[in-house]
């Protein structure tokens, strides 16, 4: 069974039925079964090219912005069992470099053969699809299809990879992650459990494919039967014109793109989109105040948080109306097991810190270079490095990354444990915490904040009031303000960007006294 099956299900039961849409332009809108079609074609054309068999170290890659051919390379890549690695197009020329030195795919589909792929991918493996390139190799293994469209391609194991995705690594070259169609499986029927998303549903994928959240969106929505509209990119007025025009149920977004649409919103009163069912929000977390924003701006959607990583799959969730604590991750989803452990591998007690180890049938099967990592531990448990404590009842908070962690006057900090606590400041809409050298602190704890509208506090009143939240120690000795802070393209707060600009001085970063 692949990830396929689910879609391939739906495409004899409701052939007809929409499947997929691509911005608003004419042509661009296929139904399960004109899907189907292309699918099976892309299926087919692999297996004629790599064989029946594909050996192990086979893989194809994508780098393309959100457009019908990803769903149809990516979907017949799973069913003629090629690993796809999805390359993002926003890295640079030395990340994309390192990528394909490393682990060059035997075929690789653009949609342009020019600039950094062009220099660095093996001109014989690119496949451009936005010309005739694509469609002639197509035709170029085109086969009989015989009795039946499924005829040329045989069961690909459950255990088979069929996805590398990248997440950021350490040394700046993007880690390679390696999963499984069981994982992902999986982790279907958690979403499908967990949201209730199906045939009824029409899902709005603002962001891009290279982007797991999306591309799993994609994925999960197509193997429920569900309609899906993909922007070819973000651009929060149109978002909501889709919205509101599409009868968009189900909304996954990262935190940046929700800000936008709020923003837009602002400049636009009067709207509101009671249809929405859900908001599947991962990255950041929200604050407070952003969090009411959804209320009045999706009356009925459950505004959901996940924890999770490109490793982990959904590890817990916080539904929008969840009585738990909000600075919290929520609790784990069934299925999930968390073992909070000290540095000596000792589980830590309720409300203690600990690095989260987590344990369930979702996780990734190992990093694609033994370089950046191991795998699943021979018990089924493994970490990302974050460190959490999980409450009396149950809910998982997050307070840092080992790696990332502050020592400030001897005392460990984890930064995201003092954003926690400014975001509990309704003034603040949004908050970074860094770490400057400075000879008595050692890491001098240092906050830039973005304020809501019409707000400002002073570095003393911040100190006071975030001091309930998190130990005074903690609090930020330096802060600063600015009106945009800058972002990963996954939507986190880029925490080395800023670090970066307030220790060069060239920034537009204001210091509050």
């Amino acid at each position: 069974m692949t990830i396929a099956s689910g879609f391939l299900t739906h495409t004899t039961r409701s052939p007809d039925r929409a499947a997929l849409a691509v911005g608003d332009g004419t042509g661009r809108r296929w139904s399960y079964d004109a899907l189907r079609r292309g699918v099976l074609a892309v299926a087919r054309s692999l297996r004629a090219e790599f064989g029946p068999d594909p050996a192990p170290g086979v893989r194809i890659a994508v780098l393309l912005g959100n457009r019908e051919e990803f769903a149809r390379i990516f979907l017949g890549g799973a069913l003629a069992g090629i690993p796809v690695m999805v390359l993002d197009p926003a890295w640079s020329g030395a990340e994309l470099g390192a990528v394909l030195r490393d682990a060059p795919p035997a075929r690789l589909f653009c949609d342009s053969s020019g600039g950094p792929v062009g220099r660095y991918a093996d001109p014989a493996t690119l496949v451009d699809v936005t010309g005739p390139g694509f469609e002639a190799w197509l035709r170029l293994h085109d086969t009989p299809q015989g009795p039946s469209p499924y005829a040329q391609l045989p069961p690909v194991p459950h255990d088979r990879p069929f996805y590398v995705g990248f997440t950021s690594g350490s040394t700046g070259r993007p880690k390679g992650v390696v999963r499984s169609h069981r994982s992902w499986l999986r982790t279907f029927d958690r979403y499908t459990a967990e949201f209730g998303i199906g045939t009824a549903d029409t899902v709005l994928l603002p962001g891009s494919l290279a982007h797991s959240h999306f591309l799993f969106g994609l994925m999960h929505a197509l193997h429920v039967g569900a309609a899906v509209r993909l922007m070819p990119a973000f651009d929060a007025g149109r978002a909501l014109e889709d919205v509101e025009r599409h009868g968009v149920t189900r909304l996954y977004l990262v935190p940046t793109m929700f800000q936008a649409l709020l923003e837009h919103a602002r400049r636009h009163p009067g709207r509101s989109f009671p249809q929405v069912r859900s908001l599947l929000s991962v990255g950041a977390k929200w604050s407070p105040a952003r969090r009411a924003l959804a209320g009045e701006l999706f009356p009925n959607a459950d505004a959901v948080e996940f924890y999770g990583a490109t490793e982990l799959s959904l590890v817990s969730v916080l539904h929008g109306d969840d009585d738990g604590p909000k600075e919290s991750v929520g609790r784990p989803v069934s299925g999930v097991e968390l073992s909070l452990r000290s540095p000596t591998g000792e589980e830590v007690g309720a409300g203690e810190p600990g690095r989260v180890h987590v344990r369930s049938d979702m996780l990734f099967t190992r990093y694609l270079s033994a370089e950046d990592g191991g795998a699943p531990d021979e018990d089924g448990w493994f970490t990302v490095g974050d460190i959490g404590r999980v409450d009396e009842r149950g809910y998982l908070h997050l307070v840092g990354r080992q790696k990332g962690m502050l020592i400030s006057g001897g005392l460990n900090v984890h930064p995201e444990e003092v954003v926690a606590a400014l975001l509990r400041l309704e003034e603040v809409e949004e908050a970074a915490v860094v770490g400057l050298p400075d000879e008595h602190w050692g890491d001098l704890v240092c906050a830039v904040v973005r304020w809501r509208q019409g707000t400002r506090l002073g570095l003393a009143e911040v100190r006071d009031r975030a001091s309930a939240h998190v130990s005074r120690q903690k609090c930020p000795r330096r802060l600063f303000e600015t009106d945009e802070l800058p972002h990963t393209p996954s939507g986190k707060i880029d925490h080395g960007r800023v670090r970066s600009a307030l220790l060069e001085g060239r920034h537009d970063m204001r210091e509050v006294l």
